[in-house]
């Protein structure tokens, strides 16, 4: 790997954009430490969900991560397609999803083909949770996709697009403010699945100022570029497995690609539609709802 990407990838991977943030790397690698910074805990209401806290509170930790980013589907809708609508050029027909389903989801992956510390870090985090007294008691097997016992060239993080509904009667809510008018659409046809509230923000840093990436130039992603990471991180067993499930709440470009370390393809491999403006002062930074997070870089 260059040298601009390695210092690159060694400072956003230990910076936090608020004081509760925790590096990923730190936090795993307190595991089994006396110093422990996280704890995994079930759900009250689903006991088939563990999410990771803050050691000594029931407070989701947010952790946060860079990397060089690789590729990601279109921003707003994910794999889905909803009705009759034409497939976006660059999205594999056998992936995409017409209602909403499991298979829905944000994805955006990270290039692991000279720094693979996230593979190594989702074996210890899946090796902690596989001794957590009271977690997969009937002894199911880990997930067999992106369960670090092989690497790979890109990393995926997959933010599931809909939530199983609790309840299946009564009334439908709305879908939650700011979704793509496909999402929305799938939310209130099915009967089995709720549009999830957290849509990965993506944003730009230019200025000193985190901002929507829609106001950056350029205006997308693009490949070799160095992005933030900020993140939950839920376990769930099923009836057959049982995995992580990243809940991204933002992926911020913090430093422009090396083009000589990493060209861009003749070809753009995949249009991305337009970030919405979202309506925020110059600076903010959306992490689970919550506004009016100023951001200042040096």
């Amino acid at each position: 790997m260059d040298q601009y990407t390695t210092d690159a990838l060694k400072k956003w991977k230990e910076y936090c954009f608020r004081p509760v943030e925790i590096p990923f790397a730190r936090a795993v690698k307190s595991l089994g430490t006396a110093d422990e910074l996280i704890v995994a805990k079930q759900s009250e209401t689903r006991p088939n969900e563990w999410t990771l806290c803050y050691a000594g509170t029931s407070n989701p930790a947010i952790f946060v991560y860079a990397g060089v980013f690789a590729e990601a589907h279109p921003y707003a809708t994910g794999n889905l397609v909803w009705g009759k609508s034409p497939i976006p050029e660059g999205l594999d027909e056998d992936r995409i999803a017409r209602h909403a389903s499991f298979k829905c989801a944000y994805s955006y992956a990270i290039e692991t083909f000279h720094d693979k510390e996230i593979w190594t870090l989702q074996e210890e985090m899946d090796a902690y949770m596989d001794n957590v007294p009271g977690f997969n008691p009937r002894r199911m097997m880990r997930r067999e996709w992106q369960n670090g016992s092989t690497y790979h060239w890109r990393y995926w993080f997959r933010v599931p697009m809909f939530l199983t509904c609790e309840t299946r009667g009564g009334i439908r809510p709305d879908p939650p403010a700011g979704l793509h008018d496909w999402v929305a659409a799938a939310h209130k046809r099915s009967k089995m699945y709720r549009a999830n509230p957290v849509r990965p923000e993506v944003c730009g840093l230019e200025g000193g100022r985190v901002q929507p990436i829609s106001e950056c130039t350029p205006n997308v992603l693009e490949y070799g570029d160095i992005v933030s990471i900020v993140f939950t991180l839920m376990y769930v067993e099923n009836r057959e497995d049982w995995g992580p499930i990243p809940m991204v709440t933002n992926i911020v470009r913090v430093r422009r690609a090396n083009r000589d370390a990493y060209p861009l393809p003749s070809v753009s491999a995949l249009p991305v539609p337009e970030t919405p403006n979202l309506g925020l002062p110059m600076g903010t930074v959306i992490v689970d709802g919550m506004r009016g997070l100023s951001c200042s870089f040096f």
